[in-house]
């Protein structure tokens, strides 16, 4: 990935669910679970095991250029695509 360039990342997040539940219940459970998330974002850089991205950025010189941040864990992403 290269730092500026736009990207949606496909990524899947963790769930929980309310209640009490039984052993056997939870395979079946398991199957709805997942929470599949797309994200568009600037990349800014690789830290430790996360994807940094910013929803917005602004290049001008003296400003902090970076705006609403997300960490994305690595190993939680799918698919990378650079936007044109």
């Amino acid at each position: 990935m290269k730092q500026g360039k736009n990207y949606l990342i496909e990524w899947t997040d963790t769930n929980s669910r309310m209640g009490w539940w039984r052993a056997e219940d939870i395979d079946e459970e398991s199957k709805k679970v997942e929470t599949l998330n797309y994200t568009l974002g600037f990349f800014i850089k690789y830290s430790g095991s996360f994807v940094v991205v910013c929803m917005s950025f602004c290049p001008v010189e003296g400003f902090a250029p970076y705006g609403i941040l997300k960490w994305i864990p690595i190993k939680t992403i799918k698919r990378i695509k650079l936007l044109k």
